[in-house]
């Protein structure tokens, strides 16, 4: 670590699958809306960086709008579109089996190295109704490094434990997490001298870090962070030379890269750490126990896929039948879609 602070300042356009809206309208506006509205930022402000999450939203920008998706990979290329959050669909995390999660993020980086040459090492989920236990776990044993989510300040049954910090599942396994980034549909006007920033700041300094993280951008129908909020950041990284305070436009995960990196045993083990869940006191009630009948037909689905695994490698190890892998996965995506944050738990339209 060097003597000055850190900012890390993460651009986002939050975008539901569904919500209030069918999935025509994310596919015709929203997706359209996200790809344009970041290409005219970037192309003003040279400092720019944005982080979109969600392997399933990358496809629908292949399959409808082709000509953007090739100029898209050219700012992926460039370092100032980044992928993040790991996952095919920014799903729930609750209601999922573990074999769903799993494979929800071996489709999400699979394909972001297929098409873009890049993983991403995080759980992105600033708009899910909370995180049970094993999700560090799970993150874990998938090779990633760490947790993102704004959610918790919404109504955490146990409060927000930390700012950034270390998350352990069940099994003891651990991951760095950022679980107090302010909203993601926020307009940056102030930084520095915000006295959320140094409030937690002068929080952090107890565990010797000597950084923050602060979403800034818009939700939830995708697009990009206002103007505003983009020039004021491009303000504040060239006020660096001149403060004590180092801002940093920077992807989803960088920060995690940076503490895994640059940080000693020492330092990595003074990391406030969180050992339990961290679920929602009000926000999620009603979605857990609503539209039951999408519940009952997703872990009919997961049980289904789980006899078909089974009698697939079976029949190849006898040699009966080969490994159907591409109507595997494609069921699998099918229904992973479903485990949307808005879907599965039954607070979107019933549109899709």
């Amino acid at each position: 670590m060097n003597n000055k602070k850190k900012i890390y300042t993460v651009a986002t356009a939050h975008l539901d699958t569904v919500w209030s809206w069918d999935f025509e309208t994310t596919v015709s506006k929203y997706i359209y809306n996200t790809l344009v509205d970041n290409f005219k930022l970037f192309e003003k402000y040279p400092t720019y960086k944005f982080s979109f999450e969600g392997s399933y939203r990358y496809e629908l920008m292949e399959e409808y709008y082709p000509e953007l998706f090739e100029k898209m990979k050219e700012y992926i290329k460039q370092g100032r579109w980044n992928v993040c959050g790991s996952a095919f669909e920014n799903g729930d995390v609750n209601i999922p089996s573990p074999e769903a999660l799993f494979r929800n993020i071996l489709f999400g980086n699979s394909y972001f190295d297929e098409k873009f040459g890049k993983r991403s090492v995080d759980i992105y989920l600033p708009d899910c109704f909370g995180f049970g236990w094993a999700l560090p776990s799970i993150a874990n044993h998938a090779d990633l490094m760490g947790f993102t989510t704004q959610k918790l300040a919404w109504g955490s049954a146990y409060g927000t434990p930390f700012d950034i910090g270390k998350w352990r599942g069940v099994d003891g396994k651990e991951i760095y997490a950022s679980v107090n980034p302010h909203d993601y549909y926020f307009t940056l006007t102030k930084l520095r001298n915000w006295d959320f920033v140094q409030k937690k700041l002068k929080e952090n300094e107890k565990y010797g870090l000597d950084m923050t993280y602060i979403f800034h951008g818009i939700g939830d129908r995708g697009g990009a962070p206002k103007e505003e909020s983009v020039a004021f950041v491009e303000e504040e990284i060239k006020k660096n030379d001149k403060s004590d305070i180092e801002v940093i436009a920077a992807s989803a995960d960088e920060i995690y890269h940076d503490i895994e990196d640059n940080f000693t045993p020492e330092q990595k083990e003074k990391l406030p750490l969180w050992d339990n869940e961290l679920v929602m006191k009000d926000h999620a009630v009603g979605g857990y126990t609503s539209r039951a009948i999408g519940k009952r037909w997703n872990k009919r689905c997961e049980e289904l896929a789980n006899i078909a695994e089974r009698a697939s490698i079976t029949a190849s190890y006898l040699g009966a039948k080969s490994y159907n892998t591409q109507a595997l996965n494609r069921a699998w995506k099918r229904f992973i879609a479903h485990q949307f944050h808005d879907d599965i738990p039954g607070t979107s339209a019933h549109v899709r």
